[in-house]
């Protein structure tokens, strides 16, 4: 097979590509990784506990909080 002088860089970047591409996928998902422990139906079931839990008591107001300020709607005042 005879290749044109002027088709060798188009192959040659092609064939880079290809092998390029195929080391990507190659090496899978590329992310942080998860821990074991939050992996699984025991993770789920975890979950699911505290959310209940969190449902079962009742939230007390912190005394760090501060009650909400009603404040005046924003009007513009006067005109020009």
């Amino acid at each position: 097979m005879m290749v044109s002088h002027s088709a060798r860089p188009v192959l040659l970047r092609i064939f880079v590509l290809a092998m390029l591409l195929s080391c990507e996928a190659g090496c899978g998902v590329t992310g942080a990784p998860i821990a074991p422990e939050d992996i699984g139906i025991e993770a789920k079931i975890r979950a699911q506990r505290q959310a209940e839990e969190q449902r079962a008591t009742p939230e007390a107001p912190s005394p760090e909080e501060e009650p909400e300020v009603a404040l005046p709607p924003l009007q513009p005042v006067g005109n020009q």
